[in-house]
């Protein structure tokens, strides 16, 4: 029996790009980003790559953290006519809303942003330190030395963020990268909090009720984090104690096993059953089950419908 189109699932809901001050000085300086990747509440990833020009962002109403990942060397920050600072690969730039910076380029670099907001530094110190949300300030950074975030430059460049599951990977990295900004590069100065034991088995029951039954939603940290009112920070590093993975490395596999057997016991199309089980699409669904089961779905259907 054929499945009625308009019975289809609908596809997850995709964040819808904000406006975003410093991409569009970038674009309006010549600049495309060569990827960006809109993430949750508003946050989102580019990587630019740039080779000549002059850049001033004026007063940006959001924040933006930089990392150079190859070269910098012909970046320069320009103060009333005069070089005051040079990048190198690895160096970090935080550049809070309000402030204002003008560059000079004059050589190819790549480098990436991370954008966010005022909601997400309050609900992160709050959430995670309990600290008050309205009395966080970020520093200005400028060609800074941080191994950390240098370190996390590296693993986005190796990242493919259009791979199956990559999205809720990418923005489980973005709240890291935001812990680390807040926690290192504000006025909160302190560690991030030691979180040791397990969930409960109410929580563990609970969360894998709610995660089977919302496979075909879009499904972040947060969302998930707020069933159990923890935050971002302690869920993840909770999970993770509990089930063994991180939340969305379990979310892809739940997805896939619902996806084999849709496969094995049902005649819908591969497309629907992507669908109903998250993916974007059906090649996305065909590289994650194949990678998954060294098969792909049509030929795991054949397999199933041979009787072998």
């Amino acid at each position: 029996m054929q499945t009625d189109p308009e019975s289809l699932p609908k596809r997850p809901k995709q964040p819808r790009p904000a406006n975003r001050d410093i991409v569009d000085t970038l674009r309006t300086a010549g600049v495309a980003p060569q990827r960006m990747l809109e993430l949750d509440q508003g946050r989102a990833l580019a990587q630019w790559q740039n080779r000549q020009g002059e850049v001033r962002y004026e007063r940006p109403r959001h924040h933006a953290l930089s990392i150079y990942i190859d070269k910098g060397e012909q970046a320069r920050r320009v103060l009333n006519g005069k070089v005051v600072s040079q990048g190198f690969p690895g160096a970090v730039c935080l550049f809070p809303a309000g402030s204002r910076s003008s560059w000079q380029i004059s050589g190819q670099f790549e480098f990436f942003h991370l954008y966010f907001n005022d909601l997400d530094v309050a609900r992160c110190a709050e959430q995670t330190w309990d600290a008050d949300p309205d009395k966080r300030q970020l520093s200005e950074l400028y060609h800074a030395e941080d191994p950390v975030l240098a370190q996390a430059g590296k693993l986005l460049a190796l990242s493919d963020w259009q791979a199956p599951g990559q999205t809720m990977a990418m923005d489980h990295l973005a709240q890291w990268l935001l812990l680390q900004v807040v926690s290192r590069h504000s006025d909160i100065r302190q560690p991030l909090p030691e979180v040791t034991g397990q969930l409960s088995l109410r929580y563990r029951r609970l969360l894998q009720e709610r995660i089977n039954a919302e496979l075909g939603q879009s499904l972040t940290l947060a969302n998930m984090a707020s069933w159990v009112s923890l935050s971002p920070f302690h869920f993840a590093r909770l999970f993770k104690a509990t089930f063994g993975c991180a939340p969305y490395q379990y979310v892809q596999e739940q997805r896939l096993i619902l996806a084999r057997d849709l496969l094995r016991n049902n005649r819908d199309k591969i497309t629907a059953i992507a669908l109903m089980c998250g993916f974007n699409d059906s090649s996305q669904f065909s590289r994650a089950f194949k990678s998954r089961f060294g098969i792909s779905p049509s030929g795991y259907r054949s397999h199933c419908s041979s009787g072998q």
